[in-house]
């Protein structure tokens, strides 16, 4: 179980999101999540002070054949999902600003694997944002830890701890478990490279 800080008082709605998951809104939220080898993205518009956060598990799916082809398990369309939120709420897409967590390298037989999912989440994120032209102003990503992060979408904040890998509250098992059922299903569906 993830506790919220004892700073995320009543004033702010408590948010939890996992693999797939996206939160955005114009309320004083505290959105939490823990991520391994997935990244979360923190965005947040500056001007109307809201944001969101996402998290997500694979990069991208390039057939749109796949039967899961617009879940946001992948980068591609948990970044658009994002961004089209923030505007649907008013947003301006020139007014977002983000910050970048997870990709840590917590499955030690995936980093020699051929899809290498820390390192392309890491890649497909920042190369998202800047064909996006959305500022990355922080960032914590890499090594081998998890991480517990939790974004005050009002204010732009974040709070942020790294984790024991046996912690319980990351499961590497599962991580793992879901990692290899999403590849699995990619290998079946579709001869698609991962970038």
């Amino acid at each position: 179980m993830i506790d919220f800080p004892e700073s995320s008082g009543d004033e702010y709605k408590k948010v939890t999101i996992y693999i797939g998951g996206f939160h955005v809104t114009r309320e004083a939220s505290v959105v939490k999540t823990v991520l391994g080898s997935c990244i979360s993205v923190c965005m947040y518009e500056k001007a109307l002070k809201f944001g969101g956060m996402n998290h997500f598990m694979l990069p991208e799916v390039r057939d749109v054949s796949f039967e899961d082809y617009n879940s946001t398990r992948y980068g591609i369309f948990a970044m658009e999902v994002l961004v089209n939120e923030i505007i649907k709420l008013g947003g301006k897409k020139s007014n977002i600003i983000a910050k970048v967590f997870g990709g840590g390298h917590v499955i030690s037989s995936m980093k020699a694997s051929v899809f290498n999912v820390a390192d392309k989440n890491i890649e497909f994120a920042k190369k998202f944002l800047k064909s996006e032209s959305i500022p990355i102003i922080s960032e914590d990503i890499g090594g081998l830890s998890p991480r517990k992060v939790f974004f005050y979408t009002s204010e732009n904040r974040i709070l942020m701890k790294k984790l024991e890998s046996t912690s319980k509250e990351f499961s590497l098992e599962q991580e793992l478990r879901y990692s290899k059922t999403l590849s699995g299903k990619l290998e079946e569906k579709s001869d698609l490279t991962l970038f």
